[in-house]
This record gives C-alpha cells, structure tokens and sequence, in this order.
C-alpha cells in the first residue's frame, strides 16, 4: 500500500454515486442534517451521500462517496486528507481498494471518511506522526496560514492609519494563538 496524501478539492452531496455535477448539492444546505432522519432514505429507501473529490500536489485526483453522516457536515476544501492506497502491482498501475481517509484538519479533530472503518484510527495517526507526514502536513498548514495572515493584513491596512499601533498587538495575539491551535493537532497526530 501507499500513503494518498491530498486535499479536499470539493466536496458535496449527492442521492446516487452516478449522479452529475447538476445533480450536486451544496454541503451547506445539509446543516442539521442527521442519519437518523435521513429523508432520502425514509422516502426511498437509499441514504443520502458524500462525495469527496480530492487531489495530490502533482493534480492526480480521486472521488469518493460514502453515506452521509453528521460528522461530515464541517468539511471544507482546501482540508488536508490521508488514505492508504493498495494495488496488485509495485507501480501502482491500476488500483485494487483504498481504505477510509483521514480529513486532518476538520474543526473539532480529525474527522474519518468511508463507510466502512478499514484502519485502526489511532495506530494511523501515531504512524503519520512517526515516519513525518503529519510534520509535512502541519508544515502546510502553517504556510496556508501565513498566506491568509498576508490577505487579512493587506485588507485591514486599509481601515487603519499608518500610525496606529493597535493594530500589530491584534496581530501578535492572533499568532499566538493559531500556533497554539496548530501545535494541539500536532500533538493529536503523535
């Protein structure tokens, strides 16, 4: 097998693994949603679905659908996803199954993508943070967060004269406190 590491390109709702892009329906609009009181499945007998349309850094892109669960309902793109891959061949020429995928940085921890828990969660995570993925992972997020920072700050510099210095204090303590955050899921990952 092989890691799949990749980012949540898009994600929505579907009633049939079959349907089209038309047929998609914001996650959004799922808010309250519950397995329990899946009205597509009361009505015709078959659940609601998540499809989950990833992509590695070098653009190779997978779908996957599994049934709706409230658990999904604070994924976002741009997220950062893991999976094992497997295949009957060493260059993994054609694919034979791929497990559940880990969504690492979903509000709250990680959140578990599949209908079937294929891995054992804890042993998953404590072997990302072991061989350095979940290091190159966070590594990531720090940078998508220091590009953020940039856009806030070049919006803000607009509202704000020159001389005022509140605003670098507003700053230092929102650094401090995405480092805190970012540490916590570190930890989490070890």
């Amino acid at each position: 097998g092989a890691y799949y590491v990749s980012r949540v390109e898009d994600v929505c709702v579907v009633d049939d693994v079959l349907a089209v892009e038309g047929e998609e329906y914001d996650l959004e609009e799922f808010e309250g949603y519950s397995m329990e009181k899946d009205e597509l499945e009361s009505v015709v007998g078959s659940p609601w679905k998540l499809r989950l349309r990833l992509a590695d850094e070098e653009g190779r892109g997978m779908q996957i659908h599994c049934r709706m669960s409230e658990d999904y309902l604070d994924i976002r793109k741009g997220m950062n996803v893991v999976g094992i891959l497997l295949s009957t061949s060493r260059e993994f020429v054609k694919l034979a199954a791929m497990t559940d995928f880990c969504v690492l940085d979903a509000v709250g921890g990680p959140v578990w993508v599949g209908d079937y828990p294929y891995l054992d969660k804890d042993k998953f995570l404590r072997t990302l943070g072991e061989n350095g993925i979940a290091d190159s992972l966070v590594d990531i997020i720090y940078d998508d967060n220091d590009y953020y920072e940039e856009e806030e700050e070049e919006e803000e510099e607009e509202f704000y004269d020159d001389d005022d210095d509140s605003r670098d204090d507003d700053y230092d303590s929102d650094d401090n406190n995405l480092e805190e955050e970012d540490t916590g899921m570190l930890q989490k990952l070890k």
